[in-house]
C-alpha cells in the first residue's frame, strides 16, 4: 500500500513567490526536474491525454472532467493554454458570466463550461519528429522558463498561466495526495457575483504567502486537487 504525503491545502499558494525567484536557465534543476516529473504524469495519464486536431492543443482531462490544454505550437491560432471546467458550481454560487473579462474567460452555455485562456508567446516550435505532449512541454520550458516553478511546501511543480491561475503536479505521484491541482484566481469570479460560501467541488481558501520583498501576505484561491488512482 502506498503511503501518501498529505499536505495542507493552505500550502498551495507559495507559487507566486517560487515563480518570482526560481532561476531562469533552461538547463537548471527546476526546469530539468519539471520535465522529468511531467513525463511521469504523462505516462500515468496516458489514457487521459490526447491531441485535439481541431485546435492543435494537447488536452489533459482530470477525473472530474476539468481540462488543461497546452498548444503544440505557440504560433498557431487560438490560446497557448486553456483551462476548462464545469460552470455549474460557479453559476449556482451567483456567477454572471457576462461580467467576466472577455479576454480571459469563455462561457459556453450549451456545453455548460467555463474556460480560461492564456497567451505566452508566438514561437513556432520545431520537432525532430512527431511531437508528443512531453516534447511540447519541453519546448515551453526551454523558451518560457520563468513560468515554470517548484513549490517546496507541497513538493509540486507547476505552470503559472497568468493572473494568479496555475496548473500543478506532484513531484512524486506515489507519495503525494495531491497529484494534480487546478488553481484559480478568485478575484474576477467574485467580482462577477460568485459567493465563495456557496461553491461546491472547489475549495476557497485564504493562504499566507511571501511576496517578492519577502513580506507575508494572504492570497485567496479556488483550488481543486486530485489524488490520481
Amino acid at each position: 500500500m502506498k503511503t501518501k504525503h498529505i499536505a495542507p491545502l493552505a500550502a498551495l499558494a507559495a507559487l507566486s513567490l517560487i515563480f518570482a525567484f526560481a532561476g531562469c536557465s533552461a538547463l537548471d534543476v527546476v526546469g530539468k526536474t519539471a520535465i522529468t516529473t511531467f513525463q511521469v504524469l504523462m505516462d500515468k495519464e496516458r489514457g487521459s491525454v490526447a491531441l485535439d486536431p481541431a485546435t492543435n492543443r494537447w488536452v489533459l482531462t482530470s477525473p472530474g472532467g476539468e481540462k488543461f490544454e497546452w498548444s503544440a505550437s505557440l504560433a498557431g491560432a487560438g490560446p497557448d493554454f486553456r483551462v476548462s471546467l464545469a460552470a455549474a458550481p460557479y453559476l449556482a454560487a451567483g456567477l454572471d458570466p457576462a461580467a467576466l473579462p472577455a479576454e480571459r474567460y469563455e462561457y459556453d452555455a450549451s456545453a455548460g463550461t467555463l474556460a480560461l485562456v492564456f497567451e505566452i508567446g508566438k514561437e513556432q516550435f520545431k520537432y525532430p519528429g512527431s511531437p508528443g505532449p512531453l516534447e511540447t512541454f519541453t519546448q515551453i520550458v526551454a523558451k518560457h522558463r520563468p513560468i515554470i516553478g517548484y513549490h517546496a511546501a507541497l513538493d509540486h511543480y507547476g505552470i503559472a498561466l497568468g493572473d494568479g491561475n496555475m496548473f500543478e503536479w506532484a513531484k512524486d505521484l506515489a507519495t503525494n495526495d495531491k497529484d494534480i491541482v487546478f488553481v484559480l484566481n478568485p478575484e474576477p469570479l467574485l467580482k462577477a457575483g460568485v459567493d465563495p460560501a456557496k461553491i461546491t467541488g472547489w475549495v476557497f481558501t485564504k493562504i499566507p504567502v511571501k511576496d517578492k520583498s519577502g513580506k507575508t501576505v494572504e492570497v485567496d484561491k479556488f483550488v481543486k486537487p486530485y489524488d490520481l488512482p
